[in-house]
């Protein structure tokens, strides 16, 4: 797509002419195409051939269409390519005054498929335009039918316009999200408008409770609310898509958010289209959305970054929760859509992402977050507590979880970072966000109080050193305790009498290295499930060392690049390829014989390394952690693999395997692993 042509290839069967029309304010232009014999793509059933359409100058979209015979197998819709003095009007200051709620709001949803989906949002629409038994309505709805392919819904819609239930503006071409947002607008002179997804449900009052937000300040300009599916904005996992409720479900929700977060405003970069309330000021200052960006991706951070550049605020509306199933077209495009569409906005916004990396690291909306769900019922399921450290082997802990949800049990994760305990549920539902600070007798109490909430039938220790503060709290639980042997370090177990508590350990490595640190501790395996490694057969030509790496630090990445400048004089041919990430991937790649593969998972491991031809494997060479994935897979592969031996001899390696003594330093693991690679 240029500024004043279309350019692009098609290819079609001998059954059907094709031709390539471009609609225009003026009209449309269309083309019949030709086959070209010549094409790559041409064959004896398949005709193909390039073509170039010329764009007159417009102040708005144009409609680029391919049709075969009577069927229509390509629409895209081009931004003009005339500047223009009305779609994106001049900065103007929000007013010192409220803004004026006289007005109805106005609800715009543009509809385009899923027949069910878009049903029940109007449904759900009905329920709230008359909250609570009120005989006026709160808001008006216009819907727009962006020509949908579905005839009971386009039927469905023309039923509610009849009935004066909702205004229907039809098209007879596919304009997108931009497009039909944008016609919609142009029909709205005046009120707020909520620019809504198809695929949502809303609660009774949630255009009310906005609007209450949005006039609570004179410079607020886009309001959002939390969502089971909305980026940041989801709850209860923040920037995942968590499950969507039902109706009931939804109301329920919503009500306690309006009593945990009632009058809550917070700052954010940018809202989200699924559901967001701009103000008629703000609306009037920033004008449409832009037509740059495609298929109703960032259009909506393009108009609140624009609206916050004008001088008014992007809030958060955490006593309002909308239900979004979340879009279910151009699924296979979104990558591609999204990342064409960042590289504009980073062009118009470039400390943007930046901005969202910083935010996701505060959660400003954590707090509203975690109100919400403490007001909400916890799941009665028993459950499992996990006490794990934020800084010791997340992989590792990661890995116990799916081993418990595999045995059918609850796992809520307790994170333990300095005095505070962050609880997470492994299955995703509650909690999420709540946090339990452990400083004061009144946050061990409240701490207490809550882990009783979640119904807990033992505790299993991962946290190589609790403090004596959570180990208090623990014993007041009364419950059953799993002590595992993670790391090198045991904590305040070492110093327990060695009848109190025995101490489990998931591998025989494991057993062998706590035995003979603590020989007089009672020690239990049990072996945790490891995944299998499926490699094809060493090919004799450019085999490659595979490192895999349990715990990225500058002592590990001191031993890489070690052992990678001893390789380089010795066996200069020779790759090394990183399975995994490390503290310094970028200074590892600029050497001329290293790979990162990035973050990788144990089930992974055999279609990354494949392509390498994996001849050698290092692994768990840093310092002891017992457990991790990516460790104990590797080291079940059809391969030769080097390691450190943290048994101290008392397991005998396989034939081939190097077991590298663990008090060796980097020089000496160096030494060692070429010399072992030459005598292969």
């Amino acid at each position: 797509m240029f500024d004043n042509h279309v350019t692009g290839w098609a290819a079609w069967t001998r059954s059907f002419p094709i031709e390539v029309s471009l609609a225009t304010e003026d009209g449309t232009l269309t083309s019949v195409l030709e086959h070209n014999p010549f094409h790559p793509l041409a064959s004896a059933d398949v005709r193909a051939t390039t073509f170039l359409v010329r764009r007159p100058p417009s102040i708005t979209p144009q409609i680029v269409m391919l049709r075969c015979g009577e069927e229509i197998t390509q629409v895209r819709r081009v931004a003009p390519n005339l500047a223009s003095t009305v779609s994106l009007r001049s900065a103007r200051h929000p007013s010192t005054k409220l803004g004026s709620k006289v007005d109805r709001p106005t609800v715009i949803v543009p509809v385009y498929r899923d027949t069910r989906a878009t049903i029940e949002c109007f449904e759900s629409l009905e329920k709230a335009r008359r909250p609570w038994g009120s005989r006026k309505d709160a808001f008006q709805v216009l819907a727009v039918d962006d020509a949908s392919p579905e005839m009971e819904l386009r039927s469905y819609l023309s039923e509610l316009a009849a009935a004066g239930k909702i205004r229907l503006l039809v098209n007879t071409v596919n304009l997108g999200f931009v497009g039909a947002i944008n016609q919609a607008l142009r029909e709205i002179p005046t009120g707020d408008v909520v620019l809504l997804n198809s695929d949502t449900l809303v609660p009774p009052g949630f255009v009310d409770r906005l609007a209450d937000v949005a006039h609570s300040a004179p410079n607020i300009g886009t309001i959002t609310p939390l969502s089971n599916n909305g980026d940041i904005f989801s709850f209860p996992t923040p920037n995942d898509v968590n499950p969507m409720p039902g109706y009931d479900e939804i109301v329920a929700i919503d009500r306690i958010a309006g009593a945990a977060n009632a009058g809550s405003a917070i700052d954010i970069a940018s809202g989200i289209g699924f559901c967001l309330y701009v103000t008629r000021v703000c609306l009037d200052s920033v004008g449409e959305l832009s037509d740059n960006f495609e298929r109703g991706y960032l259009e909506d951070v393009d108009l609140c970054l624009r609206a916050r550049a004008n001088g008014f605020r992007n809030v958060c509306a955490p006593s309002v929760y909308v239900g979004h199933h979340g879009s279910k077209s151009f699924q296979q495009e979104k990558r591609g859509l999204v990342l064409h569409n960042l590289g504009i906005l980073d062009q118009r916004f470039p400390n943007y992402r930046e901005e969202c990396r910083a935010f996701e690291i505060a959660d400003p909306l954590r707090p509203a977050r975690a109100a919400l769900e403490r007001a909400l019922p916890w799941p009665a399921e028993p459950s499992v507590l996990v006490l794990a450290s934020a800084r010791t082997c997340p992989a590792v802990t990661d890995a116990r979880i799916r081993h418990l949800r595999l045995r059918g049990e609850r796992a809520i994760l307790l994170l333990r970072e300095h005095d505070v305990l962050h609880l997470r549920a492994a299955d995703g539902g509650l909690p999420q966000a709540t946090r339990l600070s452990l400083g004061t007798e009144v946050g061990r109490t409240e701490a207490g109080d809550l882990l009783t909430r979640l119904c807990p039938k033992r505790i299993e220790i991962l946290d190589p050193n609790p403090s004596p503060l959570l180990i208090d709290l623990i014993g007041g639980l009364d419950l059953p305790v799993d002590r595992w042997l993670i790391s090198e370090s045991i904590g305040e177990l070492a110093i327990l009498p060695s009848g109190t508590t025995p101490l489990l350990v998931p591998s025989k490595a494991a057993k062998a290295y706590a035995q003979n640190r603590w020989p007089n501790r009672k020690i239990v395996l049990h072996d945790w499930p490891i995944g299998s490694l499926t490699l094809p057969p060493i090919s004799a030509s450019h085999k490659s060392l595979i490192i895999v790496s349990s715990t990225p630090s500058p002592a590990s990445l001191r031993a890489i690049r070690t052992l990678a400048d001893r390789l380089w004089r010795h066996e200069p041919s020779l790759s090394i390829v990183i399975a995994g990430t490390t503290c310094g991937d970028d200074r590892l790649m600029s050497q001329p014989n290293i790979f990162v593969t990035g973050a990788i998972a144990a089930d992974e491991l055999g279609d990354v390394l494949t392509p390498y031809n994996p001849g050698w494997i290092l692994t768990d060479f840093e310092q002891p952690i017992f457990g991790h994935p990516l460790v104990e897979t590797v080291k079940q592969a059809a391969r030769p693999v080097a390691y450190c031996d943290w048994s101290g001899g008392a397991l005998k390696p396989r034939k081939g395997d190097l077991a590298i003594p663990a008090i060796v330093n980097a020089a000496g693991l160096a030494d060692l692993v070429v010399d072992w690679i030459a005598r292969a």
